[in-house]
């Protein structure tokens, strides 16, 4: 199993995930489930990290950010499940290691 970091830059996903910290994540197993937190890789948006909210049987799936000011859902648009490259599984901060529970 191959782990990847990737540097958080904006506040999106606050107070989660903030502007600096940094997510270890590993490619999806799995079909990527509702709260999940994703590494997306949107067409025009570029990359992305999002909580997944709601995935449909057609493989399209909605995300959003934990803050109030992240971009809208309706602006991310539903996407399809192809676009989902990383599951995030930990938060590296100032202050530590923090795991999400999957």
């Amino acid at each position: 199993m191959f782990w990847k970091i990737f540097k958080v830059s904006g506040d999106s996903m606050s107070p989660t995930i903030v502007d600096g910290d940094y997510v270890l994540a590993r490619k999806f197993k799995t079909k990527p489930a509702n709260g999940s937190i994703a590494v997306i890789q949107h067409p025009s948006l570029g990359r992305l990290i999002k909580r997944i909210n709601f995935a449909n049987q057609a493989g399209e799936i909605l995300v959003s950010g934990d803050s109030d000011l992240s971009t809208p859902s309706e602006e991310i648009g539903p996407l399809h499940e192809k676009l989902f490259k990383y599951q995030v599984f930990f938060r590296i901060s100032p202050s530590g290691l923090s795991s999400f529970a999957h």
